[in-house]
């Protein structure tokens, strides 16, 4: 069954963020493990409380591979970058339906 990754911040540190833009690609294994739905700098929040302005959805095949690539070594080694480059930031990982 498919899984989405949907994260969400606020871009603090533009310069700082780009260094993670330019790893993060290739430790999530980006167009082979996992591919790019959307990529918004833009989100409109229309219901809740604190959401950032960017927001990031990606594809995986299962919650488990999704669930082993975030908690990779390659993954977790630039992941502090994004973090410290940004607030307002939450990560939600849900099943999809099946195809």
């Amino acid at each position: 069954m498919p899984a989405y990754l949907i994260v969400n911040y606020a871009v603090e540190d533009p310069k700082l963020y780009g260094e993670y833009a330019k790893a993060a690609g290739p430790a999530m294994k980006m167009g082979e493990a996992c591919k790019l739905l959307a990529f918004d700098p833009k989100t409109e929040q229309i219901e809740g409380e604190g959401a950032g302005h960017q927001t990031v959805l990606l594809r995986f095949d299962s919650k488990e591979d999704a669930k082993r690539i975030y908690e990779s070594g390659a993954y977790q080694a630039v992941i502090g970058k994004r973090l410290e480059a940004t607030s307002r930031h939450f990560a939600i990982l849900v099943d999809g339906m099946p195809d």
